[in-house]
């Protein structure tokens, strides 16, 4: 098993090329599947409802990717102006920290403005190269999304026990769930966060919007990863006092949405245990890339689904469960028993007793 895991992963991580629009495409496809439902509910034929839904999703595509081009060609004007600002901050930064026996050729080999800047328009590029494929993810979506009005007919002609069939339908509407939450409570995140940096005047906080936005979907360090390059620039900016009131409402907002929203609406529809999480993050960014790391949620969901319905391997879904829902099953399970113990009939007693 775990060099057909090996084999696996390393087919997964030679192919990325391939899969990652075809990932991208199925999480447009999920999300806007409820949008064709909906059309479809209120008697629009089904190819006009898939037109208009993918006129919704190249609409907003297009946007954001004339949003992030923009701001990357102004973002490069300004990089000089940004580099020598961070220079003058470590100048003073040393002039500080001279008392503590700390030298400014010491600061600087440690923190190199051009190697700050350079990673930053680094990640830029990154997020510039995945909107250059909207073209051919989109047509794989109208595709998918086609091909998903019959795929229940044909997995009830694949699938013979029903019960099955139900497994697959409640996995597949937690995963939905899951992404339309997430995906809406990370738009929220960035139109916020936008709105912060637009209130505090730093520069370009429609880009640090859309950031905030798309690196939310990564758990555990999305939000902190997001929130470093507009800090970093009210910082050379503006000063300490502006990069704190930024920093801090990152923090108050990544906090309350992520810690008391998401779990109010999700419940236990994630059903994975946090380092789970957390290791998926690492896993998938390894094998896709960046892509991986915003799918990697979802994409362990899938997993641990596909793991439950198999009667070997339902162990390993156990195990990438959070401990509650196991304690859960557990009880249930056990309460199962001793009810079904207690309708048994008594055994008839032996003819002489």
């Amino acid at each position: 098993m775990l060099a057909a895991l090996v084999v696996v992963g390393a087919g997964i991580k030679l192919a990325a090329p391939l899969l990652v629009p075809l990932l991208l495409a199925t999480f447009l496809a999920i999300v806007t599947a409820p949008v064709v439902l909906w059309l479809e509910e209120r008697k629009v034929p089904s190819p006009i409802a898939v037109v208009l839904a993918l006129l919704v999703n190249a609409g907003v595509l297009g946007v954001i990717g004339i949003i992030v081009s923009g701001s990357l060609a102004g973002f490069s004007l300004r990089l000089p102006e940004y580099e020598a600002r961070f220079i003058a901050l470590i100048a003073n930064a040393t002039d500080w920290l001279s008392a503590y026996g700390v030298a400014s050729d010491q600061l600087v080999e440690l923190i190199s403005p051009g190697a700050v800047m350079g990673t930053v328009a680094e990640l830029f590029k990154s997020v510039a190269g995945m909107l250059s494929n909207l073209v051919l993810v989109l047509i794989i979506v109208v595709f998918m999304l086609f091909e998903g009005l019959g795929v229940r007919d044909k997995l009830l002609r694949i699938i013979k026990h029903p019960e099955r069939l139900d497994r697959l339908a409640r996995g597949t509407r937690r995963v939905n769930k899951y992404l339309a939450v997430k995906s809406a409570t990370s738009a929220a995140t960035g139109i916020v966060c936008g709105l912060l940096c637009f209130v505090v005047g730093v520069d370009f906080p429609l880009l640090w919007g859309i950031l905030a936005f798309l690196l939310n979907f990564i758990p555990t360090i999305g939000s902190i990863i997001a929130a470093i390059p507009p800090v970093f620039l009210a910082l050379i900016l503006l000063g300490p006092g502006e990069a704190l009131l930024v920093a801090g409402g990152f923090l108050a907002v990544n906090f309350s949405i992520g810690n008391f929203l998401e779990p109010r609406i999700l419940g236990r529809t994630l059903g994975l245990s946090p380092l789970v999480v957390f290791l998926s993050m690492v896993l998938w960014s390894w094998l896709l890339g960046p892509i991986g790391a915003l799918l990697a949620v979802p994409l362990t969901m899938v997993v641990r689904i596909a793991l439950d319905d198999t009667e070997d391997l339902r162990w390993i879904a156990v195990l990438l469960g959070p401990a509650g829902e196991a304690r859960a099953e557990t009880r249930d399970e056990e309460e199962a028993a001793a009810e079904a113990e207690a309708r048994a009939p008594e055994p008839a007693e032996a003819p002489g007793e």
